[in-house]
């Protein structure tokens, strides 16, 4: 990897790029870019500057400046994957009048979400496709939800599959909001131990 850079009319780093060494180095040096032979900082201002112009006060806080980015980009990363699990990883329904645990990933939204615009554009065919109900597999209240044996098949009504429906949607909604106040817990960090303090649960 080479480190390019760019400068303003002052000589002042404006831009730093990390190019790799295999990558045609001829537009960077079109566009005013400059091999740099020295290590480049980023100070707490967001300002570059080469090492050996700043003391070891402005290095030791570009350091913590740049590890303190890392470490929030590392978490918000972490954030979204855990409410994105979250939103899949099933939700509680009490639409057949008790709690049961449903399947919330891609496909079964997406399968439910089809079928729930048939019954919307044509409430008869809900009747000639569905005359039992409408089949949804789903965990009892109080089993365990790890292990595939334990599923049941439920035949919900059409009444019962809309509010399945309007459950889902809560549920995802939930997921986002407790998502978004991580989010806000690690934006607001001002050390990379505050970030790591930041649970995911």
């Amino acid at each position: 990897m080479a480190i390019y850079y760019q400068t303003d009319s002052t000589g002042k780093i404006t831009n730093v790029m990390d190019i790799p060494h295999e990558e045609d180095v001829s537009k960077w040096v079109q566009d005013n870019c400059t091999l740099a032979t020295e290590p480049i900082v980023q100070l707490s201002d967001g300002s570059y500057a080469f090492a050996s112009d700043v003391d070891e006060d402005e290095e030791a806080a570009a350091s913590a400046a740049k590890a303190l980015a890392e470490a929030k980009a590392r978490k918000l990363e972490e954030v979204n994957a855990w409410t994105e699990n979250k939103i899949i990883g099933g939700f509680v329904s009490a639409c057949t009048g008790t709690n049961v645990t449903y399947d919330s990933d891609v496909n079964t939204q997406l399968t439910v979400s089809s079928d729930l615009n048939i019954i919307y554009l044509n409430p008869d065919a809900f009747a000639i496709n569905f005359p039992t109900g409408y089949p949804m597999r789903g965990y009892p209240d109080g089993t365990d939800i790890t292990d595939k044996t334990n599923k049941v098949i439920y035949n919900l009504t059409k009444e019962q599959l809309l509010q399945w429906n309007v459950d889902l949607g809560l549920h995802r909604g939930n997921c986002k909001q407790n998502g978004w106040i991580k989010q806000a817990e690690v934006n607001a960090a001002t050390t990379v131990d505050a970030v790591d303090a930041v649970v995911l649960n």
